[in-house]
């Protein structure tokens, strides 16, 4: 039950954010959490850039929370090189923190 409840609230958040956009072009969607045998979970997404121009210094903030919507912790996912128009990126995001839910808090470009 824990799981399938977990499952669901991830999906939430995920459509969440599969709704944002930035004035740069730029859509995050597909997001994803999986909890690693290690204990650490690692969040996934697609960064895309629908725009006419290369995009720098790209960075997506995670924040996460328990059953109860507190914060426990946030995370963040970063990209050094630029991502070219039309491309995109899968973005990785890695925790020790145990969560319920999470959501894109902060998509950054220079």
């Amino acid at each position: 039950m824990k799981k399938t409840l977990a499952c669901l609230l991830l999906a939430t958040a995920s459509a969440m954010a599969a709704a944002q956009s930035l004035p740069y072009g730029v859509s995050l969607g597909d997001l994803a959490a999986t909890r690693q045998a290690d204990g650490t979970s690692i969040i996934t997404g697609t960064l895309s850039n629908h725009g006419d121009k290369p995009v720098q210094g790209l960075s997506v903030t995670f924040v996460l929370y328990d059953a109860q919507g507190n914060e426990v912790g946030r995370t963040t996912g970063r990209r050094d090189t630029a991502l070219e128009p039309g491309a995109s990126w899968q973005v990785q995001a890695a925790t020790p923190h145990a969560f319920t839910r999470f959501t894109a808090m902060d998509i950054k470009a220079q």
